[in-house]
């Protein structure tokens, strides 16, 4: 069986070394970095309403929903060198008598590259915690001192609302409806994560992330060995995919990436290698620090935090 080595040239402490106790959310890293890859500035092409996309992917019924509850620290970096790091956290949340899921992913340049470009990113969405239906989502991401906030609100019986603000004023405001399932990219990951997988799974979403829909495919390709950090693991090797649908040019900056997600129970996503317009992007997973209330984790440290889920002024 193939050997894969994927070394960044980063060193992590030693405190944040893999924890790999209880099951974890599989694809929402690549979702996340996905999202960060696509944000970047493009060319100008004839836009699309997201309402007015055509678009087909199957009502995916999840599997496994009994996700660990605390915090992921994935390093980043392009070229070899350390650019960013980027978390994941996931918390239990009830509003009303539903269960509910709140998940923040966030990214932000390492010091060194704040002298050059300061980039922070942060994203957001609460969802059913049975059915991973969204309720809403929202994304700032700062760059320099220029800021792009998007909020979307996700109603029953398929309408959508989204708003987009551009450094402090409101750029559109729009409503539509969507027959199939649409999601964010956050619980989009987390529909992934929940459904069983094999060499020649192919798994299509439709993603909408306030301004943009997208249809994002993973492809189950091959199942290897990879090592991290001098450890081995049973891997798949996943293959994304990303077709934006809401202009005329479609997505162009991300060329190819690869996914590694472990092969056992835990499912976790282990190693990220995309190539983009300019140079390699690569991720690793580098700690998890579970949530304290969390019954699924042996040795928990960490804290409940409860908040009501945000409604935005749409």
């Amino acid at each position: 069986m193939k050997v894969s080595r994927l070394r960044s040239s980063e060193h992590s402490s030693s405190s944040r070394s893999l924890c790999v106790q209880a099951p974890r959310p599989k694809l929402c890293l690549a979702l996340v970095l996905l999202a960060f890859l696509l944000s970047a500035p493009h060319a100008l092409a004839e836009f699309i309403e997201p309402g007015e996309v055509s678009v087909n992917t199957e009502k995916y019924a999840p599997g496994e929903t009994n996700f660990a509850r605390g915090t992921y620290v994935y390093d980043v970096t392009w070229q070899g060198l350390p650019v960013a790091t980027a978390k994941v956290q996931v918390e239990e949340n009830r509003f009303a008598a539903d269960s509910l899921l709140r998940v923040e992913a966030s990214a932000k340049t390492a010091k060194l590259i704040d002298l050059f470009y300061k980039m922070r990113f942060h994203s957001e969405s609460f969802f059913n915690s049975s059915s991973l239906r969204p309720l809403s989502f929202s994304s700032v991401q700062k760059e320099n001192s220029k800021e792009k906030v998007h909020r979307v609100r996700f109603a029953s019986g398929g309408q959508i609302q989204s708003e987009y603000v551009r450094n402090g004023v409101q750029k559109n405001h729009r409503v539509f409806h969507s027959d199939n399932l649409t999601l964010d990219p956050i619980s989009a990951a987390f529909v992934a994560r929940s459904l069983p997988i094999e060499i020649g799974t192919k798994k299509d979403f439709d993603v909408y992330n306030g301004k943009h829909r997208y249809l994002i495919s993973m492809e189950v390709a091959a199942r290897e060995n990879i090592e991290i950090e001098g450890k081995t693991y049973d891997a798949f090797k996943v293959i994304p995919s990303v077709k934006k649908l809401t202009d005329t040019k479609g997505e162009t900056r991300l060329k190819s990436a690869y996914i590694w997600i472990s092969a056992d129970e835990n499912r976790e996503v282990l190693a990220l290698d995309s190539k983009v317009l300019v140079g390699r992007v690569k991720a690793r997973l580098v700690g998890f620090v579970p949530d304290a209330t969390d019954a699924n984790t042996s040795s928990a440290e960490g804290k409940m935090v409860k908040i009501t889920p945000p409604q935005p002024n749409l």
